[in-house]
């Protein structure tokens, strides 16, 4: 047996493989004898039919599969023998496989990226400073009381906070596009449900005013084909509405789910929420950050298998969250280009953290996985006996170790790497404007 390597750059290989006649054939009369005993074959009892009857018969798929086992077995001991990691399965293309001459095959295959670390106390990554103020917990409460309040028509101009119902048209260059119209449609000035400007301008408007707005879809709409365009919206106002507002009392504080009889409980109350919520969005902001920066300060090619298989992770993803069942997703539903760029950026960071998991040499945690695993029993009626599952459940066990491996590894570049602070709002953090 003969091998060769080959490499088009540090993660794309090829490998030679030849293999002896001799070692095939010896193994597809093998098979072939097994074979015969069993076979059943008209004319003859079973297993009594002559060896050169099932040779022809089943020679040639036997063959196949003994070719391609002895080429891949062998192709995976030369990997391991040669200390590389392959990626995905490779790729076996034959160029030889004639009977009785030896078999020459092609291997093409990727290995995992060999990486190395830049000095991390170099690397700087924004660290996100916020809190809840006042006004926040006041704007917060006004929501429920809109949410769970009426509309009513009122005189005079619309405002800010108003309710305003319009007939509109938009139009590209003159152009209609999909979805540019609609009629007595809903829209709350300042909830920035819509483009930028087009509740702007709808301030001041009273029933049965008419007027042409020119905006610009944002860079990143949703819709790439009118992303960044100039649009004309033409608005006929129907109805003008204003919010009537529940009284705060311990009926309201109650079907909110707070246990409060006055209002400045509830305040505290919804300030505690209000922070406990801030908290986790801030952290995971500057998690984000810091992992966007690590992944920004170190250059190497990404294996395409990987970023083909968490193309595919994220197209389920996106499926089940959309209430689909993977039967159901067909290869035209969520393009993989969609998602290529994420998925890249999402491998390339799992890569670099498995680094510095190596070579830190980290193992789990056993307090943090017992504390992770208690935080996901919490929602269970019976959580002990959740916990006693996790353990009990290898794959389950396997999955809350990763995690806390991956919160240990971020916890250490939170130590070794450089902060610096921005300051952002609540809502700024929370609309991520």
């Amino acid at each position: 047996m003969k091998f060769s390597f080959g490499a088009k750059d540090e993660i794309e290989k090829s490998l030679d493989i030849s293999i002896a006649s001799k070692d095939i054939e010896e193994t597809v009369s093998s098979k072939l004898k097994e074979a015969q005993k069993s076979a059943k074959v008209k004319g003859f009892r079973k297993g009594k039919a002559p060896f050169d009857v099932i040779a022809k018969m089943y020679g040639p798929e036997i063959r196949q599969d003994v070719v391609y086992d002895a080429v891949a077995k062998e192709f995976y001991a030369l990997v391991e023998k040669k200390g590389l990691k392959p990626v995905g399965r490779p790729n076996l293309i034959p160029e030889k496989m004639k009977e009785n001459e030896d078999v020459k095959f092609k291997a093409t295959f990727e290995v995992y990226p060999e990486v190395r670390l830049n000095s991390l106390n170099r690397i700087s990554y924004k660290k996100i400073i916020s809190s809840v103020e006042d006004s926040d917990v006041d704007k917060t409460i006004e929501s429920i009381q809109k949410r769970l309040g009426t509309w009513e028509t009122k005189e005079g101009s619309a405002v800010e906070g108003d309710q305003i119902k319009i007939d509109f048209k938009g139009s590209i260059e003159g152009e209609e596009f999909e979805g540019n119209s609609a009629e007595n449609y809903p829209v709350e000035i300042g909830s920035k449900s819509m483009i930028e400007g087009f509740e702007e301008g709808l301030i001041g408007m009273n029933i049965g005013d008419e007027k042409s707005i020119d905006l610009n879809f944002p860079d990143e709409y949703a819709k790439s084909d009118l992303a960044g365009k100039p649009v004309t919206f033409e608005i006929k106002a129907n109805e003008v509405l204003q919010a009537v507002l529940p009284e705060l009392n311990e009926e309201l504080f109650n079907s909110v789910g707070v246990q409060a009889k006055e209002v400045k409980e509830f305040k505290k109350e919804i300030k505690s929420r209000l922070e406990e919520d801030l908290n986790n969005l801030v952290k995971n902001k500057t998690k984000s950050n810091l992992l966007d920066s690590l992944e920004e300060n170190h250059e190497f090619k990404v294996p395409q298998t990987m970023i083909d298989s968490e193309v595919q992770n994220m197209r389920l993803d996106t499926a089940r969250r959309m209430g689909m069942e993977e039967k159901d997703l067909k290869e035209d539903m969520f393009p993989a280009d969609t998602f290529a760029e994420q998925a890249q950026k999402r491998v390339k960071i799992g890569i670099l953290l498995n680094t510095i998991i190596e070579d830190r040499e980290f193992k789990p945690d056993g307090k943090r996985v017992r504390e992770l695993i208690e935080e996901r029993a919490s929602m269970y009626k019976e959580p002990e006996q959740v916990v006693n599952w996790f353990y009990s459940n290898e794959e389950q066990l396997r999955n809350i170790e990763s995690i806390s491996l991956e919160e240990q590894t971020v916890d250490y570049l939170l130590e070794e790497t450089k902060p610096e602070e921005e300051s952002l709002s609540y809502e700024e953090c929370v609309t991520g404007n």
